[in-house]
């Protein structure tokens, strides 16, 4: 059944921008039908990154409830789930980014990250785990109960304002365009692009998605500092979201606004270089001591066969050091205790001449 929705969510979105490339090729195409794209276009996005995101996953700024529930409701009319699944889901991805436990890592394949990973119940958190303050929320809790309204208002509202035709662009075509940017900030901006900063994982700036995305594709600068309103922390990093927030704080609207401060910026480039020295020695030392044994068992035919799980296994950690940029110090110090613990393994079977740490 999960699989059913994720299937029509993805398909029907699809199926609207054949018909709308039909149209357009017939010229029939009215400016208010792309005006609804518009309009629906960033009034969604603004709902995924301001509402779902900024202000609900990370609580990046305070403000009243009317507000807390018009961003929710453009969240849940992006056809993106319930706020606080989308919200668990996120926290989940923060907890284990470009790591085991990622629902969404572009290490498992570019398009699992992209939408692969929505067809997996497993990868949909459960928010009493990683979520359960939002449960408490009333306003979440409402959103969440009346998701299939807003998904439909999502579609009605473009045909009650444009007919068929504003129904295609300001409906599904929307839906495609704005589900597709998004799921880019979990694919391209954990695979291409700039980091400015080292982080434990993929994470890039990549201006195309930030443009796109108002803001979200500065994603790098987001995973150095999770909890900022702002992800577009330098003068050329447009961040539309950024923005809004700015204007809505001037307004009164919004309070207890998250900053990055000068000194926060330059304590995190500061410490940077001495991080990734310290990480790359020991994911060097960790190759090596992979490598040294592999080859140990590898010109030992019999022996490979018997340890088969244990060259399997140096071989998984093998591949993730090869792929991963960037590390937790926690991960590659439990692989250490691994590799040591299949070390001894070998020594006590009397192979100490090809268990050399």
């Amino acid at each position: 059944m999960h699989k059913l929705k994720v299937s029509f969510a993805v398909i029907a979105p699809i199926i609207g921008v054949i018909v709308a490339m039909v149209l357009l090729w017939n010229q029939y195409v009215f400016t208010s039908d792309l005006i609804l794209l518009a309009v629906f276009y960033v009034l969604t996005v603004l709902g995924i990154t301001i509402g779902y995101h900024r202000m609900l996953t990370h609580q990046g700024f305070q403000t009243f409830w009317p507000v807390r529930l018009f961003f929710l409701i453009c969240g849940a009319m992006a056809w993106e789930g319930t706020p606080s699944q989308w919200a668990a889901t996120h926290i989940r991805h923060h907890a284990h980014s470009d790591e085991e436990g990622d629902p969404h890592s572009p290490l498992e394949g570019f398009w699992h990250a992209h939408f692969g990973w929505l067809f997996m119940l497993s990868n949909i958190e459960d928010p009493k785990k990683y979520a359960p303050q939002l449960l408490k929320d009333p306003v979440v809790r409402f959103v969440d109960k009346t998701i299939l309204v807003w998904f439909v208002l999502s579609l009605a509202l473009p045909f009650a304002l444009g007919g068929w035709t504003g129904l295609v662009w300001g409906g599904f075509v929307r839906i495609f365009l704005m589900n597709h940017v998004t799921w880019s900030v979990n694919s391209i901006c954990h695979t291409f692009g700039k980091k400015d900063f080292q982080t434990t994982d993929e994470s890039r700036n990549h201006w195309v998605v930030g443009l796109l995305a108002l803001g979200e594709g500065w994603h790098n600068n987001h995973h150095a500092f999770p909890k900022s309103a702002f992800h577009g922390l330098k003068w050329w990093q447009v961040d539309g979201s950024g923005l809004l927030i700015a204007l809505m704080e001037k307004l009164g609207l919004v309070w207890k606004v998250e900053r990055v401060s000068p000194k926060a910026l330059q304590a995190k480039e500061s410490q940077d270089h001495a991080t990734r020295s310290m990480l790359g020695e020991l994911r060097e030392k960790l190759m090596h001591s992979i490598q040294e044994k592999r080859e140990a068992l590898a010109h030992h035919p019999a022996l490979e066969k018997k340890y088969q799980q244990m060259s399997d296994r140096l071989e998984t950690i093998q591949k993730y050091l090869e792929k991963k940029k960037s590390w937790k110090r926690h991960t590659l110090l439990a692989y250490e205790k691994e590799i040591k613990h299949l070390t001894e393994v070998l020594a006590d079977a009397g192979l100490l001449a090809f268990a050399r740490s």
